[in-house]
């Protein structure tokens, strides 16, 4: 039985590193024997620079169909998505295959018709959701049941220290349907490590800093009042402990959340320096916490439950 669950490297901001660090983080994530490595079609440049300097040789590549658009996953979209992301990565089949966002505009069923067909013809071995609400996960799931076709068996989806909603609504479907759950944004797209203050002022970098790509997306998620306030109280577990910001977010939801090792589940972690990578692949090494400090992140999350983001796409949907 696994102990520890599957640690998986996001290739998201993998285009913007040059090439010696792109060779510096290969080398690290094989040291400490992380196999897995999650991009998307959305992830401007990660498939084609992860081909270029021929990772899928070394690792076992996840990547995701078109999403966050309207008419994404229509029938053609998806055909051209995956079309290009084997082209890009330079491999005739990827490991899992996600549905990255839902499509209103699409019919579901003409998406996963697309997906079996794909399927089918060998594109990818394992089916995944990334971003469906519950009912939807379930509709999906009866729909492949009922015409035969390939089931999904992995979800991936926004769980951190302060987003915890899906623990009383999609962690029970997913259970009952035995779809693994990836955790991707476990630190909270940086949110958990950066302070109060210089959120409030402004004067952070990162993902919320102003101008950034995705400051508009990551500031509507986290950057709220109640959240902001008990990042000082987050601050001060991590400093009872000796150890920082990140290692606590990381050992958290890896050790001490609704992650399952014994169930295929996983962490996605995230790095745009090499020493950024080692800081957080060497927090995994340290174990769970002990059931004080879980017991006052239970209290963090009862702080800032209320305005604390679903997923991505939900909000994103709202801009």
């Amino acid at each position: 039985m696994a102990s520890t669950p599957i640690i998986i490297f996001g290739a998201a901001g993998f285009a913007a590193l040059d090439a010696a660090s792109q060779a510096e983080f290969s080398k690290i994530l094989q040291a400490n024997s992380v196999k897995d490595i999650d991009t998307a079609n959305l992830y401007s440049g990660s498939e084609a620079a992860l081909g270029t300097q021929g990772w899928p040789k070394n690792f076992t590549i996840h990547t995701k169909a078109p999403g966050f658009q309207r008419g994404c996953l229509k029938k053609q979209s998806v055909l051209d998505g995956m079309e290009k992301s084997l082209t890009n990565l330079g491999l005739g089949s990827v490991e899992t295959y996600f549905l990255h966002s839902p499509d209103p505009d699409t019919p579901i069923e003409e998406t996963l018709s697309t997906i079996s067909e794909l399927y089918e013809a060998g594109k990818f071995k394992h089916f995944g959701l990334s971003n469906f609400k519950p009912e939807h996960v379930q509709e999906i799931y009866d729909i492949q049941q009922s015409n035969g076709k390939v089931l999904p068996t992995v979800y991936q989806g926004n769980y951190n220290a302060a987003a915890r909603h899906i623990e009383s609504d999609l962690f029970p479907v997913l259970r009952k349907l035995k779809i693994s759950f990836y955790a991707y944004s476990p630190i909270a797209g940086g949110f958990l490590v950066k302070s109060a203050k210089s959120l409030r002022a402004g004067t952070d970098v990162g993902r919320f800093a102003e101008g950034a790509p995705a400051a508009k997306l990551y500031n509507s998620l986290y950057r709220k009042e109640s959240m902001l306030d008990a990042l000082d109280e987050w601050e001060a577990i991590a400093n009872g402990l000796g150890i920082s910001k990140v290692a606590l977010a990381y050992r958290w939801v890896t050790f001490n959340s609704a992650l399952n090792a014994s169930l295929g589940d996983g962490v996605i972690l995230g790095a745009s320096k090499a020493s950024q990578l080692k800081e957080s692949l060497a927090a995994f090494k340290d174990g769970p916490l002990d059931a004080e400090t879980v017991k006052k992140i239970d209290g963090f999350w009862m702080k800032v439950e209320k305005d604390a983001p679903y997923d991505n796409y939900s909000t994103f949907i709202k801009q």
